[in-house]
C-alpha cells in the first residue's frame, strides 16, 4: 500500500461534485472500495499509514483524525466534503466531521458522513463470550506476510476501543472535546444478518454482531439526532463487497452522497 498515494484518488467521477474520502476499516486496507462501482463523484481513499509497523502507534484514534485531516488537506484545503467508510472507517468519518467542526479557524467542513457497517465499539461487559470470526472472512487468500500485518492492525485497533467508548458514552455528562460536538448528518448503511459462525453450546455471536440487532450499538452514542437516514441491506458484515452484493451497496452509498451533498 505505501507505493500509492495517501490519499489516493479511486475514482474521477464528476468534478464539479462533492468529493468523498474513504477511510480504511480496521485491517488499515483499502481493499474494499476497489470493489464498488462508479460513485459519479470524486472518490479518494487513505489507508493506515503505519500499517506495516512491527510496533503499535501512540496516539490512540485521534492519532488518526488528525493525521487524516492532514492528508486531506493536501488535496483540498477548503470547501466541502463527504467523509466515512466500512466499519472502522465510518467512526474515524464522525471523528474527522466533529474535529473540523471544533475548529473555527478550518476553511474545511464536512457535510457528511457515510457509515458503511459501522459499529458502535463496545463488546459487552468484561467476562462477554464472543465466537470467532471466520478467518477466510476476513484474510481470504492475502499472502502469508500481508495476513500477518492485518491481523495486527485489528488488534491494535482493537485495544483502542475502550478509551474512545469512555469518551463517547451516553451517560457521559461531562462530554468535552470534539465529543461535545454535534457529528456531521450521516447516513448509516446496516448490514442485517450475522455473521456465519461454528455453532455453540452458548449460542455466542461475534463481536462485529454483538449489537446487530440494536443499529450495532449506536443507541448507546451520546449524540442521537446525526443519522438521517438509516438504509439496509440483506447481508452480513463481510459481505457488503462480495460479488452479487457489491452493487447493492454502490448503490446505497451512491444515494447516500446525494442525499447529503445535495449536488
Amino acid at each position: 500500500m505505501e507505493n500509492r498515494g495517501n490519499p489516493a484518488l479511486l475514482q474521477r467521477g464528476d468534478p464539479c461534485r462533492m468529493p468523498l474520502f474513504l477511510i480504511h476499516d480496521s485491517s488499515g486496507s483499502v481493499f474494499s472500495y476497489f470493489k464498488l462501482e462508479p460513485l459519479g463523484r470524486p472518490v479518494y481513499t487513505i489507508y493506515n499509514p503505519w500499517f506495516g509497523n512491527t510496533e503499535k502507534w501512540n496516539g490512540g484514534t485521534m492519532l488518526f483524525v488528525e493525521k487524516y485531516i492532514e492528508l486531506i488537506k493536501t488535496v483540498l484545503r477548503k470547501g466541502d466534503i463527504l467523509v466515512g467508510g466500512w466499519s472502522l472507517g465510518g467512526q474515524l468519518g464522525l471523528d474527522i466531521g466533529r474535529a473540523l467542526a471544533k475548529d473555527k479557524r478550518s476553511r474545511l467542513r464536512v457535510a457528511g458522513v457515510v457509515m458503511i457497517d459501522t459499529l458502535y465499539p463496545y463488546w459487552g461487559p468484561p467476562g462477554t463470550v464472543h465466537a470467532d470470526v471466520p478467518v477466510d472472512l476476513i484474510l481470504g487468500s492475502c499472502p502469508p506476510d500481508m495476513k500477518e500485518e492485518i491481523s495486527r492492525c485489528m488488534q491494535w485497533a482493537n485495544e483502542d476501543c475502550p478509551d474512545w467508548v469512555s469518551r463517547n458514552w451516553k451517560d457521559n455528562d461531562q462530554l468535552d472535546g470534539i465529543e461535545a460536538e454535534e457529528p456531521p448528518p450521516t447516513v448509516f448503511i446496516h448490514a442485517t444478518k450475522y455473521i456465519p459462525r461454528t455453532k455453540s453450546e452458548t449460542g455466542a455471536v461475534t463481536m462485529f454482531d454483538h449489537f446487530r440487532h440494536a443499529k450495532n450499538g449506536w443507541d448507546l452514542f451520546p449524540h442521537q439526532n446525526f443519522i438521517v437516514a438509516f438504509w439496509e441491506i440483506p447481508t452480513h458484515h463481510f459481505g457488503l463487497f462480495e460479488k452479487g452484493m457489491v452493487k447493492e451497496t454502490s448503490d446505497k452509498v451512491i444515494k447516500a452522497c446525494d442525499l447529503l451533498a445535495e449536488d
